[in-house]
């Protein structure tokens, strides 16, 4: 019953006898957004036959935001190092900068959907929805019912995108809106890892996501958020159960992970890029935080491909 409104307009608006006025007020209810450009939106089928040996996809990072959903699925998503399983109905939210790539079972069969979405566009989804993706979600993983509302939401995106009609872009932002909606809705509805995470947290990550290699200190974000620091540290324990200084160690780390597994850089190299004044004080640091050196790390993970 929750969809019937949902699925009278997609059913309306695609019918041949539509007029203009009605399919006006349909983009008023779904959303205005202007303006976009063309291919601010992009949409993938996916496809993954795995032979007796099984599949491995490269390890890679996007400048953009994905969506996947698996209709099938008997394999695993690896996301910034963190395994999940993908299986019938499995929903990904994978945020930019991420790196993450799939393995497959031998004699499996992955199909289904996935979209990009632009860094610009992302505001226009408000903070609810914002907050589904990457470092602001306790997980990137929605394991749902089989709904075929999904499927047709996913076939009016590519239908949208691939014929290009008059506010394709917009109408495709739309769906993709009402899709993430009914997820951000289940997310409610989970007993565990729950959290409420206000824009002050939000504007926290958003800061250090743009200045980690450079501002290392919960006094200076406290200062740009112009709070004080114990204000800062009670807003992210709430939001993250984490001190604020522990989220900048650990998206520090992170990035340390993400370039010794995913590039070539020497660590010297990296250990600059992230701000450190030397390797010496880089080398603690990992060693602390993975119990392992840097070096280390990186034979770890070069085996998966070996």
């Amino acid at each position: 019953m929750q969809q019937l409104g949902v699925w009278m307009l997609l059913n309306y608006l695609y019918h041949p006898d539509a007029t203009s006025a009605y399919v006006s007020l349909l983009y008023a209810i779904l959303g205005r957004y202007t303006n976009l450009k063309e291919n601010a939106i992009k949409y993938f089928s996916i496809d993954y036959k795995a032979d007796n040996n099984g599949f491995v996809s490269n390890p890679h990072s996007h400048r953009h935001y994905e969506i996947f959903y698996f209709e099938k699925g008997n394999a695993s998503h690896f996301i910034d190092f963190d395994e999940f399983e993908i299986k019938d109905n499995s929903f990904f939210l994978v945020s930019y900068n991420q790196v993450h790539y799939i393995t497959a079972k031998p004699n499996t069969h992955n199909f289904g959907y996935a979209i990009s979405i632009e860094q610009e566009i992302m505001h226009l989804l408000g903070n609810d929805l914002i907050g589904l993706f990457g470092k602001f979600s306790p997980s990137p993983v929605f394991y749902l019912e089989k709904d075929d509302f999904f499927t047709i939401l996913f076939n009016q995106i590519q239908s949208e995108l691939l014929f290009n009609k008059p506010k394709s872009t917009e109408l495709a932002f739309s769906f993709i809106k009402i899709l993430l909606t009914y997820v951000w809705r289940k997310q409610q509805d989970m007993p565990t890892d729950k959290v409420d995470k206000n824009s002050l947290y939000l504007e926290y990550i958003k800061l250090l996501e743009n200045n980690f290699t450079h501002i290392k200190s919960v006094q200076a974000y406290a200062k740009l958020l112009s709070i004080t620091t114990k204000q800062l540290n009670k807003v992210c324990k709430e939001a993250s159960s984490q001190t604020a200084l522990t989220i900048i160690h650990e998206r520090i780390n992170l990035e340390a992970k993400r370039k010794l597994f995913y590039s070539e850089n020497q660590v010297k190299d990296i250990c600059y890029d992230l701000g450190f004044e030397d390797t010496g004080h880089f080398n603690n640091f990992f060693k602390k935080m993975n119990n392992k050196t840097p070096m280390e790390f990186r034979t770890e993970m070069s085996q998966i491909f070996n």
